[in-house]
C-alpha cells in the first residue's frame, strides 16, 4: 500500500511539473490530524496546510503542494520536497509548511520524525535565493538549538518561522485553524502590508503574526523567526489586493492547547 501511494505520488508531481515554469513561490504544505493515539490525535492541522496553500493558489506567481495525514509519510515528504524545491531558481522564494507535533529533532509525520539532516540537504541543493520553514508545532522553538538546523541557516535569506518558543505549546482554535495560522494566513493576504506596497516582507509577517498571536493567547504563546536574513526580504508579492475573508480567532477561553 505505501508502494502504492508513493508511486500515485511520483505521478502527482510528474503532472504538476509544468506548472512550476512561470512560477517564483515553490511552496509544499504539510498538515496532520490524524496521529495514532498514543502520539496525540489534533484538530486543525489539515485545516491549516490546506489555509497555507490556498493563500499561495491566490498568488498568480506561486505554485503549491499539498500533503496531509497518511499522505504526509516522512518519505513522501522528503520526495515532495525534493521535487517541489528542484524547479526553484535564484529569484525565487521555497517554502516548506508544516502543521503538526514537533519533536527536538524535528517535526513528526504520519510514520516518524522527518529527518533533519534530509531535509537540510535538499535546502542546501535548492537554488532560490530565498528558504523559508514554517512551522506550526508545539514546542517548536526546539528547532532552533539543534546544531543542524543552526549549520543550515547560516547562509542568507533562510529563515525558520516557529509557531511558539521552546517551553510553549502551539494554541488550536474552534475558527478552523491554529491560532499562529490564523494570523499568518490574515498577513499573507495582506492585513500584515504596512505600507501598502503589496509585497509582505519578512519582517512585516512577523511583527503582525507575534503581536496577534501573543495578544490573543495572553501572553502564552510567542512566535519566533530565526536565521541570518534582511527583514526586507519579500514572502509574498501580489498583483493586486487580494479580497478573501479572514476568520477572526475568538476568545482564548474559546481554544485548546495541542
Amino acid at each position: 500500500m505505501r508502494r502504492l501511494i508513493h508511486c500515485l505520488l511520483l505521478f502527482a508531481l510528474m503532472a504538476f511539473l509544468p506548472q512550476f515554469a512561470m512560477a517564483r513561490n515553490y511552496v509544499l504544505s504539510v498538515g496532520l490530524n490524524n496521529y495514532p493515539r498514543n502520539v496525540g490525535v489534533l484538530m486543525v492541522s489539515t485545516n491549516d496546510a490546506k489555509a497555507f496553500k490556498e493563500v499561495f493558489q491566490h498568488n498568480a506567481q506561486s505554485s503549491v503542494m499539498l500533503l496531509t495525514d497518511n499522505d504526509a509519510t516522512s518519505s513522501a515528504v522528503l520526495q515532495a520536497l525534493k521535487y517541489t524545491f528542484a524547479m526553484a531558481k535564484k529569484d525565487d522564494t521555497a517554502i516548506f509548511f508544516f502543521s503538526g507535533h514537533g519533536t527536538e529533532s524535528g517535526l513528526l509525520c504520519i510514520d516518524r520524525t522527518l529527518p533533519t539532516d534530509q531535509v537540510l540537504e535538499i535546502m542546501r541543493k535548492c537554488k532560490a535565493g530565498t528558504k523559508v520553514i514554517i512551522a506550526d508545532a508545539c514546542y517548536s522553538g526546539k528547532m532552533r538549538s539543534d546544531t543542524t538546523w543552526q549549520k543550515a541557516f547560516a547562509g542568507e535569506n533562510v529563515i525558520l518561522f516557529l509557531s511558539s518558543r521552546t517551553d510553549e505549546t502551539s494554541m488550536e482554535t474552534v475558527v478552523d485553524n491554529s491560532l499562529f495560522t490564523i494570523y499568518l494566513k490574515r498577513g499573507l493576504y495582506g492585513e500584515a502590508d504596512v505600507n501598502q506596497d503589496l509585497t509582505i516582507t519578512a519582517k512585516e509577517l512577523f511583527d503582525f503574526v507575534h503581536e496577534g498571536v501573543v495578544r490573543d493567547s495572553r501572553e502564552t504563546q510567542h512566535p519566533v523567526m530565526w536565521g541570518r536574513f534582511d527583514g526586507n526580504v519579500p514572502i509574498i508579492k501580489w498583483k493586486k489586493s487580494p479580497r478573501v475573508n479572514n476568520k477572526k480567532p475568538r476568545k482564548k477561553n474559546d481554544t485548546i492547547d495541542n
